[in-house]
């Protein structure tokens, strides 16, 4: 390893403030901006491989990172982003008016599901196999997800409970790297790190 983390450039669902979740938006011209940023930072980091979620967003980001290190993409369901089912393609106003007992719950500390909703345990679950499989590869590997997968990768690297939400910002684009200590423990060596899109910083993420 390590393992570089990559949030998606911004899509067109982060453009318009909708929930994204499993829903397919592809890249805003901003978004492009940064993943070209992002694979000129990256050149040199000695990535022998991208690995991708395959919803549009991030595909298109990997492909333009890829294409810089020479690489080919791969894809992996496992890095797709949470999904939040019946809020997918709304706006918060109308997820307020759509599921108002919901709201309500989420704002005494509560966090039930949406109709139709992944479920915390089970993307929990999800992405903590994915995160095993992308450290045992060899060599330093590029994984172009979503801001859900890196928070709560981030989460158990931490020890935090990754179904608690809102424990870490990720910025599209933005590169987090995880790596392996002597013990063989992950440890997070950087996170949201921004410095090669300055100027193009976004950050709202809805899935």
């Amino acid at each position: 390893m390590p393992l570089f983390l990559i949030r998606h450039g911004e899509s067109e669902g982060n453009a318009t403030g909708i929930v994204q979740g499993r829903l397919d938006f592809g890249l805003t011209e901003l978004g492009r901006a940064q993943a070209t940023a992002t694979a000129t930072r990256l050149r040199d980091a000695g990535i022998g491989a991208v690995v991708s979620s395959p919803l549009a967003r991030a595909a298109q980001t990997a492909s333009i990172i890829a294409e810089a290190l020479r690489c080919e993409v791969e894809y992996d369901e496992g890095l797709s982003e949470y999904d939040v089912g019946e809020a997918s393609g709304l706006s918060p106003a109308q997820i307020r008016e759509r599921f108002p007992e919901v709201v309500a719950a989420f704002r005494k500390g509560l966090r039930p599901a949406f109709p139709g909703e992944e479920g915390r345990d089970a993307f929990t679950a999800r992405v903590s196999a994915t995160f095993r499989r992308l450290l045992e590869r060899d060599g330093a590997v590029a994984a172009v997800a979503h801001g859900g997968v890196v928070s709560s990768i981030c989460a158990q690297v931490m020890g935090i409970d990754p179904r608690r939400l809102g424990s870490f910002e990720t910025a599209n684009c933005a590169i987090t790297e995880v790596t392996r200590d002597r013990a063989g423990r992950a440890v997070l060596m950087r996170q949201n790190d921004t410095c090669h899109i300055d100027g193009l910083v976004t950050v709202v993420d809805r899935g």
